[in-house]
């Protein structure tokens, strides 16, 4: 047989080879994206999605309560401050076809909160973020529901239209509805939006969106793997051990986006490239949010001692813990 009709067959062979390795062992969930939203993995079975009379995405946007909204411990609005410091507020935030997972009265977000300070404090040794709290010491957080539905908040990508992207038309609900929110100049958030951003790639798996030194936070639960409807592989935890897993660094990663990290002023950072550090992959604010590390080698943004740079040490967000 001839070389020349060999090579092109060999490479062919290859290919197919390493898709179908590819689609077995790293991104195992390729056959949801050919199949329609109305199939339940779970069942699989294909089922009518009959959209609440209540959803209209000709409409004004409004907040809008569901029958089966109402349940035990939900709040509506953010609840009475128990001190007025610089905090970190969450906000659980469903469209109107949205799945409610009660995420927020389940003990998911407030989990995933406590991981996240138990993980910041043994890297700092002496400082947590500030979340907002209610009364019993627990994550405040406030449930919203729009009249909009997933098909309206995904309809633009990032790149075909910047404005109007998923992450932006959430960030444009929160900032006109600043009555719900007590102290809300002193206040960042952190949103639990029960659907996902359109993809800008194949290969693009964003799980979370915010602005650098911005006001609004948004980790996406839904999208990526639709088998399990988490968008990270082990979606919020919900566990008592508090595990520190792929959610809870794609939430704190964005939340330090908001508080301006990383800073231009580092040693590793090229923000004509990236709004993230580059000398370790394992760092929080790596564009892969790593896991490890803090400010690897503290030359970036935590205790960096680069003259004239802000440091996240000090950010007004952070609580010192005494001693």
């Amino acid at each position: 047989m001839h070389k020349y009709f060999l090579i092109p067959v060999i490479i062919f062979f290859i290919i197919i080879c390493l898709l179908v390795i590819y689609s077995q062992y790293f991104y195992v969930d390729w056959k949801y994206d050919f199949i329609p939203e109305s199939f339940d993995p779970k069942t699989e079975r294909y089922k009518e999605k009959i959209l609440p009379e209540i959803c209209d995405d000709d409409a004004e946007i409004k907040i809008i309560k569901q029958t089966n909204d109402f349940i035990e411990k939900r709040v509506w609005k953010d609840q009475a401050e128990i001190t007025n410091v610089p905090s970190i507020h969450a906000i659980y935030f469903l469209p109107c076809d949205g799945e409610d997972r009660e995420f927020d009265v389940n003990g998911s977000i407030n989990s995933s909160i406590k991981s996240i300070n138990v993980w910041f404090l043994n890297k700092t040794k002496n400082q947590i973020i500030n979340f907002d709290k209610s009364v019993d010491d627990t994550t405040d957080v406030t449930f919203i529901r729009v009249n909009k539905t997933l098909k309206w908040f995904i309809k633009f990508n990032t790149n075909e239209n910047s404005n109007k992207d998923t992450g932006s038309k959430i960030e444009k609900i929160i900032l006109s509805n600043q009555n719900l929110f007590n102290n809300f100049e002193n206040k960042k958030f952190i949103i639990f939006f029960e659907g996902r951003e359109k993809r800008i790639s194949l290969l693009n798996k964003a799980c979370g969106r915010s602005r650098h030194n911005g006001k609004i936070a948004i980790f996406y639960t839904n999208g990526i793997n639709k088998k399990i409807k988490s968008c990270t592989k082990d979606n919020l935890n919900n566990s008592i051990t508090r595990t520190f897993g792929e959610s809870e660094q794609t939430i704190l990663h964005e939340i330090l986006h908001t508080l301006g990290v990383p800073f231009e002023c580092g040693k590793n950072t090229n923000f004509e490239k990236t709004m993230h550090v580059l000398d370790n992959k394992d760092d929080i604010m790596n564009n892969v949010s790593g896991s490890l590390y803090l400010d690897y080698n503290n030359d970036d943004y935590y205790k960096h001692n680069i003259t004239n740079c802000p440091d996240l040490f000090n950010s007004k967000f952070l609580e010192t813990i005494k001693k």
